[in-house]
């Protein structure tokens, strides 16, 4: 009977750090974060080649804890590593047109994710200038009316990393 208890008691405790241990995790996308002043950094254009015949998919196996304070902070962190997990097992440049779904458990601290998208691929790199400079055998009629119905808002957002005007029609 003593064995017994022992046996169950020590269950017991190997039970209950089974239950309370967790894992925390934290993924951060790609950026460019330059501190020295006296380094210059050459803005970089690449292309996407996005395969739509590959679908990609990305699933946590189970609710992984996050250190946050907030449902919107667990939630950046579980799509960061949901992203960074997609990118590494797929063997792929970037998820296009990515589509998720999120569940919490424990007070929004647990996560699980569910990704789909693309596949997308960087292709012809090349410095922010040279791609500007390739734009000279275009008319900036042809430019304008490239950009205005690609993405018209780029012309009106004052936030825009890059605001582009066009020299004044001079007849």
């Amino acid at each position: 009977m003593k064995n017994n208890s022992i046996f169950i008691t020590i269950a017991a405790i190997a039970l209950c750090l089974g239950i309370t241990s967790c894992k925390s995790v934290y993924y951060q996308s790609r950026g460019i974060a330059i501190q020295n002043q006296d380094i210059v950094s050459t803005p970089t254009v690449v292309d996407i080649q996005v395969d739509l015949t590959k679908r990609i998919t990305y699933s946590d196996s189970h609710y992984v804890t996050y250190p946050s304070s907030s449902r919107e902070q667990t939630e950046r962190l579980a799509l960061e590593a949901a992203r960074y997990n997609c990118i590494t097992t797929n063997n792929i440049d970037v998820v296009v047109d990515p589509v998720y779904k999120i569940s919490f458990k424990k007070n929004f601290k647990k996560a699980k994710v569910e990704l789909t998208g693309y596949a997308g691929y960087y292709q012809n790199p090349r410095t922010l200038y040279d791609d500007v400079n390739s734009l000279q055998k275009f008319s900036m009629d042809d430019i304008k009316k490239y950009i205005l119905f690609n993405n018209p808002a780029i012309l009106q957002n004052e936030t825009a990393p890059v605001n582009i005007t066009f020299p004044s029609e001079k007849k």
